[in-house]
């Protein structure tokens, strides 16, 4: 009997020390992925045009859904996902649940992402974030002069920009941007602001 006890004893034992060494090893190896991640093989994974050297982002100052004027440079020491669209662009609509995703992963970092609508009514647009459960912030570009700015010529276009205000990643057409690269990406970005 005691014996069976011992024994008994001498397992629980062995799978609480294996339970222990597992997550050690995976903890281990989470670490070792970060650090082997190479963030140039992400842009390209991702369809992401890398800027180097980054550029300057220009700065605007739009109105969002809500009447308030928000500028680019209100989001100084953030990453900005900044994204050219319209609720008529096929490929845009396919794009926005993952950027949804994106947003809802970091939206309590230093992090944002500015949705910029091209040429259309504040209720058409307002009415297309209700219907598509969307809650990332819209800015309205209705005379198009941001998107000229920025030398757009088809939609969806995403601008990646660092936290000092550089663009450093440009993606034309849709993403998946709720992908473990896109995830990986924003997480290589975001840890350059804190270590800057």
């Amino acid at each position: 009997m005691k014996l069976r006890k011992r024994s008994t004893v001498v397992l629980v034992l062995l799978i609480a020390i294996s339970i222990v060494f597992l997550y050690l090893y995976l903890s281990y190896m989470k670490e070792k992925r970060v650090e082997k991640v190479d963030y140039g093989t992400l842009f390209s994974s991702l369809g992401i045009q890398e800027i180097t050297p980054p550029t300057e982002a220009l700065d605007f100052t739009l109105k969002n859904l809500e009447g308030s004027e928000i500028s680019l440079e209100d989001f100084e020491g953030k990453v900005v996902f900044l994204n050219f669209w319209a609720t008529w662009c096929g490929p845009c609509r396919e794009e926005m649940p993952s950027m949804e995703k994106l947003w809802q992963r970091f939206k309590e970092e230093a992090f944002v992402i500015l949705a910029v609508d091209l040429r259309e009514e504040k209720e058409e647009v307002n009415s297309f974030m209700k219907d598509y459960g969307l809650t990332f912030s819209v800015l309205l570009d209705s005379r198009g002069e941001v998107a000229s700015n920025y030398g757009i010529r088809a939609i969806p276009t995403t601008f990646l920009i660092d936290s000092e205000g550089r663009i450093v990643g440009k993606a034309l057409g849709a993403r998946d941007w709720a992908s473990e690269d896109a995830f990986d990406l924003i997480e290589h970005l975001l840890s350059e602001t804190k270590s800057g």
